[in-house]
């Protein structure tokens, strides 16, 4: 049976500490590599791995790429063109990019690309691999309308979401996610007015629409920012949030998932008998070589909590309690993120400790180097 362990990241690429906000990771498959970026002394920090362990690259440095300002970065890949993609709002509120080919890393400023609105919080980005395209989708500096910078053979474009589709205006950071299965795409957000509701502005052939989601599942109010995942061996989705209290939950994490038949609601600290959350977003994925699904928290006790779930249902973990861990320090934007490494058969936590040092909770069969 896999068990989880702990990695100071910080300390294991000799790396220079970071600042308080969330970081970003990913696997790059076609390199066999994991990535971590964060935020330091207003540069953009990458942690990679390979077989010899973890290493470190300023890619502020490298790319020539102007400071970071604002909250953390976003990172992914684009597996049809072989590269990655890191990116971040500068200090004048313009979203740049960092891309790394197989020349180097390079510098992209996307809002003077596509003459956009400037950027005001956090961004999400992801890669539509089927449709040979990359977005990236964030809340406007001063209306707090959804926007979306896309790119194709062509160029980068811009998209205004909340006129494309009339969806109420946004009262949290947006998340995005590609659902492979299905040929879409997906952003998920709170309202603005609306106390909390949790909305999705979707995309298929026909463009893009808007869906109450709150509505659609009969599911109680957003506390939190939101996170979303596809469950491809299932055939699902999942937007997982903080929730309550009211007169009819617990303050708790709740999941919506959809199937085939539509839009449901679990409350899944009630499901696993697990903790209460501290008020900050949980992360969400799904491990395929698994079969298994988890979502990660921030709990009120400090610690951080696992829910998983099987063909069993949902179960609960301490994570601190089981690794060690230094305790999230309760600071607001020092989120959780978790991916799996399917290649590997491994599942990882990264997040920013009390001491600005970027931690790792790993959890597989075999110790990897570094």
């Amino acid at each position: 049976m896999g068990t989880w362990h702990l990695n100071d990241l910080t300390a294991a690429a000799g790396a220079p500490p970071g600042q308080e906000g969330p970081v970003a990771g990913y696997v790059f498959v076609a390199q066999g590599t994991q990535h971590v970026v964060y935020l330091g002394d207003r540069h953009a920090h990458e942690l990679w791995w390979d077989p010899n362990g973890w290493h470190h690259n300023d890619l502020t440095a490298a790319s020539g790429a102007p400071e970071t300002g604002g909250p953390g970065p976003v990172g992914y890949v684009f597996n049809t063109q072989g590269t990655q993609h890191v990116v971040y709002p500068s200090l004048d509120n313009h979203i740049h990019e960092l891309w790394w080919d197989i020349h180097g890393w390079h510098h992209n400023d996307l809002t003077a690309a596509t003459g956009a609105p400037e950027a005001g919080g956090r961004i999400t980005g992801y890669a539509f691999d089927s449709r040979g395209s990359q977005h990236v989708v964030y809340i406007g500096n001063a209306t707090a309308r959804i926007h979306e910078l896309w790119w194709d053979a062509t160029g980068w474009h811009h998209n205004d979401l909340t006129a494309a589709t009339g969806g109420p205006l946004a009262g949290s950071n947006p998340r995005g996610y590609v659902f492979k299965g299905q040929g879409t795409q997906h952003v998920v957000y709170q309202g603005l007015d609306d106390g909390g509701r949790i909305h999705e502005l979707w995309w298929d052939a026909n463009g893009w629409h808007h869906n109450d989601l709150t509505a659609a599942a009969g599911a109680p109010e957003a506390l939190s920012d939101l996170a979303g995942y596809v469950f491809d061996t299932q055939g699902t989705q999942h937007v997982v949030y903080v929730a309550g209290p009211d007169a009819y939950h617990p303050h708790g994490v709740h999941e919506l998932w959809w199937d085939t038949h539509g839009w449901h609601h679990n409350d899944l600290t009630t499901a696993a008998g697990a903790p209460a959350p501290s008020g900050d977003e949980p992360t969400g994925y799904a491990f395929e070589a698994e079969g298994t699904q988890h979502v990660v928290y921030p709990g009120a006790d400090t610690h951080i909590h696992e829910l998983w779930w099987d063909a069993n249902g949902w179960h609960h973990n301490d994570l601190t309690a089981a690794t060690g861990a230094p305790q999230v320090d309760g600071l607001v934007g020092n989120t959780l993120l978790g991916y799996p490494f399917e290649n590997q058969g491994t599942q990882h936590i990264v997040y920013m400790g009390p001491d600005n040092h970027v931690y790792e909770l790993w959890w597989g069969f075999t110790v990897l180097p570094g």
